[in-house]
């Protein structure tokens, strides 16, 4: 991969882990605060694992598409800020599930809403999944059923959209 691939990964990082806790700050800030857990300590305990978990998700899916597809996921249609991958990846998280940045996002934003524990604050998770579903279905799963005819069809019947299946 190019230096410019890194810059506009990083770029992506920023818009969703910066961004995104920002986003969130300000919705809780703008409306009354509206808790959606009980009051105790453990909303930002969940938080901070599913944070984490999210994190983890991210950053392991990226791996396997640089590694395993020689490209990355700043690709969305016509719009190619980064080398689109070479090969389908269906090992590591893509084993797990077919979209797993998608769902890394999620339980990233998902996380920080817990920590919060603002009501508005879950519309920044809510959003990303309509996205997420939007753009995988449109955009990302026509691409691969495109590039990787024979594979895609296989792996598609073997492994869930968002939700991990666990072996």
């Amino acid at each position: 991969m190019r230096a410019k691939d890194y810059f506009f990964l990083a770029c992506g990082g920023a818009v969703f882990f910066i961004g995104s806790p920002l986003v969130m700050f300000l919705l809780d800030r703008w409306w009354s605060h509206v808790p959606f857990l009980p009051s105790g300590g453990w909303g930002p305990a969940v938080g901070a694992f599913s944070s984490a978990v999210g994190i983890f998700f991210c950053l392991w899916a990226n791996v396997e598409l640089i590694r395993r597809g020689n490209g990355a996921a700043a690709v969305i249609g016509p719009i190619k800020l980064t080398k689109e991958t070479e090969h389908l990846v269906t090992t590591g998280p893509y084993a797990l599930c077919r979209n797993p940045m998608h769902l890394g996002i999620m339980l990233y934003q998902l996380g920080l809403s817990c920590a919060i524990n603002s009501l508005w604050t879950l519309i920044v998770p809510l959003g990303m999944l309509c996205f997420a579903y939007i753009l995988a279905c449109l955009v990302d799963e026509p691409r691969l059923q495109r590039d990787f005819p024979e594979a895609y069809a296989q792996w598609a019947q073997q492994t869930p959209r968002f939700l991990p299946r666990i072996k």
